[in-house]
């Protein structure tokens, strides 16, 4: 098979040859590990040409120090710090600091046809052999972002008829977006939105359905009619709007399983979506045996993948990991992941 028809397979439930593989790993774990880790990637590579990987390759600046403070100002106005180093920063100087500024504030202009011309020539060079993603754009997370936190938060408690103005907009650059993508051919449109604390989500479920359900599902029910798989990415606890993701669109999840219980997430999903795993990067992987990061990929596999596909196996690498357990659970994924999965009798 090749690596799209590989993903294809799985998301649809149709009898990939292996479980498909997709890595994530962060600029500290390769700052940490060097070529030796960049070298087990391609001793195992992905299914999605380990682009996440060829993107974080970016060392440090020479004569930096670790514990340098890094400011930038992103596309959207927002100014954020972080550590050199690190792997994310915070807000220091939102887009949007008050309603005032609001009244002024000019979204950035999406790409010019230019940039759609080139990744519809992109996807054909690629197809038929790999699987192609086009992304929606930000929403959940950009908006927090550009609010600041807190004040997004109040926002949202006060309905705040601003902070529908800036969803709807958000909405409508992201549907231009999605059109153009769809028309270049791509096999999926994704989205990555962080929606969950460690035990609860960030909002009640019901504020989630009331504001950000609709306007999900009206960007998703784009792609779901062009015949186009829908991708949503998000980390913590989600648990009671599962369902409601699978009622509008979404084809391949990727929850932080581990959280809400991998197998409790198994019986909701099991044979009806797809599963980018999320294998626990919190404790398993950073502060477990090699042993115990097989251990975690055969139930990813046993939970997810034992519907003739329904997994892409994957394990996010932070600069903390040795790495002797990715090693493990990147052989893990290609010992185990074989169909059909023999082991498990």
């Amino acid at each position: 098979m090749t690596a799209r028809e590989r993903v294809l397979a799985a998301i649809e439930f149709t009898g990939p040859d292996r479980c498909p593989v997709h890595h994530y790993i962060f600029p500290g774990g390769i700052w940490r590990h060097g070529q030796k880790l960049l070298d087990l990637t391609e001793k195992y590579p992905d299914d999605f040409g380990n682009v996440c990987i060829k993107r974080n390759i970016q060392p440090q600046e020479e004569g930096q120090d670790a514990e340098d403070v890094v400011e930038w100002t992103d596309v959207w106005g927002t100014v954020w710090r972080r550590l050199r180093g690190y792997t994310s920063g915070e807000v220091l100087r939102p887009a949007i600091p008050d309603w005032d500024a609001w009244k002024t504030y000019e979204l950035p202009p999406p790409p010019d046809e230019r940039h759609y011309e080139q990744f519809a020539a992109d996807v054909k060079r690629r197809h038929p052999e790999e699987f192609v993603t086009g992304s929606f754009g930000g929403f959940f997370q950009l908006m927090q972002a550009m609010r600041e936190p807190t004040n997004f938060y109040v926002d949202l408690a006060e309905d705040h008829e601003g902070l529908h103005e800036l969803a709807d907009a958000l909405v409508e650059r992201n549907l231009y977006s999605t059109e153009r993508y769809l028309k270049a051919g791509v096999d999926c449109m994704s989205i990555g939105d962080d929606l969950g604390g460690q035990d609860r989500m960030l909002i009640h479920p019901e504020v989630w359905r009331r504001f950000f359900k609709p306007r999900y599902a009206k960007m998703f029910q784009m792609a779901r009619d062009a015949g186009v798989h829908v991708w949503f990415h998000c980390d913590g606890w989600i648990l009671e709007i599962i369902e409601d993701l699978i009622e509008i669109g979404v084809t391949v999840l990727n929850p932080q399983h581990p959280c809400m219980g991998t197998r409790r997430i198994g019986e909701i999903c099991g044979g009806r979506i797809c599963i980018r795993t999320d294998i626990d990067r919190q404790w398993v992987i950073p502060y477990g045996t090699p042993e115990d990061c097989v251990e975690a990929v055969k139930e990813a596999i046993e939970v997810f993948g034992n519907f003739n596909g329904g997994v892409i196996l994957h394990g996010e690498v932070g600069q903390e990991v040795p790495f002797e357990n990715i090693e493990a659970m990147y052989a893990a994924c290609y010992e185990y992941g074989k169909y059909p999965l023999e082991w498990l009798g």
